[in-house]
């Protein structure tokens, strides 16, 4: 497992591993094959070892990497690009071998950054790094958290400690921007014989590639797609001008967001727990609309009730904190999915689990209050 370091860490550490790997193959050059274990610093060789093994197993996806040319499977996730600016001018004023370095250790810290948040790596883009985050084992709101936070994880990172470190040194900055979207995807492998990649085909790779150019969107800047935003809450997007294209003598356009990651980044590091239940509601409003899970989940976060939907279960439900002091809770679940569903409830403290009757005439009667029944529990194993 990664260890839990910063970008600038990150960065640090693969701009070290690749001069010491330069001098080593540099020395290998000049005096043959022995001189790299006689030159390379005691443990160079195992790490540098590492590194590759560690960046070839984050490139491409392997739940797709055995699919034959030709061959297509399904799947669901967020296409993620990465675009690294800057080094055109970096190239006039640095020597090859410095300008290597530097985009050597942004790509490998990138790909760290990735593999930590539980993302694949697909290609390397030139100046950039393609991704996906999603598989079949997980779920989608998990996905599009992970994609979230390695966004918000790069760009702060090479903006405010990358680019500190290269000042210091007398180097330009770098810029980078970010394009993102969620979707299906279609795996396939492309290419020929001996000279082939598994990629995702998909309007949403499509999108997200083109989101994160200088022509959709500036440096230090994350754009979207509609279909991730619906994943975000409010306060982390803000909508920006719609993509817009013409073919043949049809107009298509897509709804586009920015991402807050500067917002989302904060909030994160204060309420991780708070972040991730706002996305799981985010969900809700997606993939339950017309059900009584989303209306109950809203009316008892207004009531001032602690409350997660967990659909991860054989059968979904709320889980509502009524005490956390005595750890008493309460499982919700509902037999249909109307909106006037009468719920069945498990009342749990401790080890025990106690199922509580409700009569479907009282719960009509009483307009079908969540809250109130919540309220009546807590009173009732009190």
């Amino acid at each position: 497992m990664l260890q839990e370091r910063s970008f600038g860490e990150l960065f640090a550490s693969a701009y070290s591993r690749a001069r010491a790997t330069e001098k080593v193959t540099r020395a290998v050059e000049s005096r043959g094959r022995l001189a790299l274990e006689a030159s390379a610093p005691e443990g160079l060789t195992g790490s540098v070892e590492l590194h590759d093994r560690l960046v070839l197993e984050a490139l491409g996806h392997p739940d797709f990497e055995d699919l034959q040319i030709g061959e297509i499977a399904e799947g669901k996730g967020v296409v993620f690009f990465l675009d690294i600016r800057g080094f055109t001018k970096l190239s006039f004023v640095l020597p090859n071998e410095e300008l290597l370095l530097i985009l050597l250790a942004l790509t490998a810290a990138s790909v760290r950054s990735v593999v930590r948040f539980g993302g694949h790596v697909i290609e390397f883009t030139g100046d950039g790094v393609m991704a996906t985050f999603g598989n079949p084992r997980t779920s989608d709101e998990t996905a599009a958290l992970a994609a979230l936070r390695t966004a918000a994880f790069l760009m702060k990172g090479v903006r405010d400690e990358v680019n500190p470190r290269l000042q210091q040194h007398g180097t330009e900055p770098v810029r980078t921007a970010v394009g993102m979207e969620f979707g299906d995807l279609l795996w396939s492998r492309i290419g020929l014989p001996g000279n082939s990649q598994v990629k995702p085909i998909s309007e949403a790779t499509f999108l997200a590639g083109k989101l994160c150019t200088a022509r959709f969107t500036k440096a230090w800047e994350v754009k979207v797609g509609a279909e991730l935003a619906a994943w975000m809450p409010d306060e982390f997007k803000e909508r920006t001008r719609r993509y817009e294209f013409t073919m043949g003598d049809r107009m298509y356009s897509r709804d586009l967001f920015f991402f807050k990651w500067e917002e989302f980044g904060r909030a994160y590091k204060l309420q991780p727990e708070k972040v991730e239940r706002r996305l799981l509601g985010r969900k809700l409003a997606l993939s339950a609309q017309g059900s009584p899970y989303l209306s109950a989940l809203q009316l008892l976060a207004k009531a001032g009730y602690e409350a997660i939907f967990d659909e991860s279960a054989e059968c979904p439900h709320l889980l509502v904190k009524l005490d956390v002091g005595r750890g008493l809770d309460a499982i919700v679940t509902f037999g249909s999915d109307s909106a006037d569903a009468v719920p069945t409830v498990f009342v749990r403290q401790g080890g025990r689990l106690e199922v509580m009757d409700v009569d479907a005439r009282q719960w009509a009667q009483g307009r079908a209050d969540l809250p109130a029944l919540m309220a009546a529990v807590r009173r009732a194993w009190s």
